[in-house]
């Protein structure tokens, strides 16, 4: 059975506005998802250490991994400010390293088709990666929410094209 078209506008409408909402509580939404994170990390590190002593072999990996994951959980449940500020940095690096590696491949292939699309994806990695970084500590109180805002918010606007595509003109 497929699902009304009107209803998925209806939801993509609703998504998108929840998006705009979430988008002006960055923090909050921030914090918010790290709080959530430590406990699943919580909940893992207890389903690793139950797997301890139900499996005979890996037993030494499973509470090295119950412990880091208990321990990581704890943290972020307790200091989740430090703990989004440490995300943020971590987010920050990762742009600037995959900017460093995409600069470097398009390089690798500047004879092959689409070479500028390379340059200006690995431009614009560098381009965030530097912003999040040299504007950190800063950056972790707005960073973490609004890319999980944004993310709600482009993705009403597919649910929300993708409805309107199916809708039949005639009626």
């Amino acid at each position: 059975m497929a699902t009304s078209p009107w209803l998925a506008v209806f939801l993509a409408v609703l998504e998108l506005l929840l998006g705009f909402i979430l988008l002006s509580f960055p923090f909050l939404l921030g914090a918010s998802a790290v709080w959530v994170g430590g406990f699943v990390l919580l909940v893992m590190g207890l389903m690793h250490l139950v797997h301890v002593f139900s499996r005979s072999s890996h037993r030494m990996w499973s509470l090295l991994s119950a412990v880091i994951f208990l321990l990581v959980g704890v943290v972020m449940l307790l200091q989740p400010v430090a703990s989004m500020s440490f995300l943020t940095l971590v987010i920050g690096l990762a742009l600037l390293t995959g900017g460093v590696l995409r600069f470097s491949v398009a390089v690798a292939m500047r004879h092959m088709p689409g070479k500028g699309w390379r340059y200006f994806n690995a431009i614009v990695s560098l381009v965030l990666g530097g912003m999040v970084v040299w504007s950190w500590p800063g950056s972790s109180y707005w960073l973490i929410g609004t890319i999980i805002a944004v993310e709600m918010i482009f993705s009403g606007w597919t649910l929300m094209f993708m409805a309107l595509g199916r809708m039949d003109p005639q009626s």
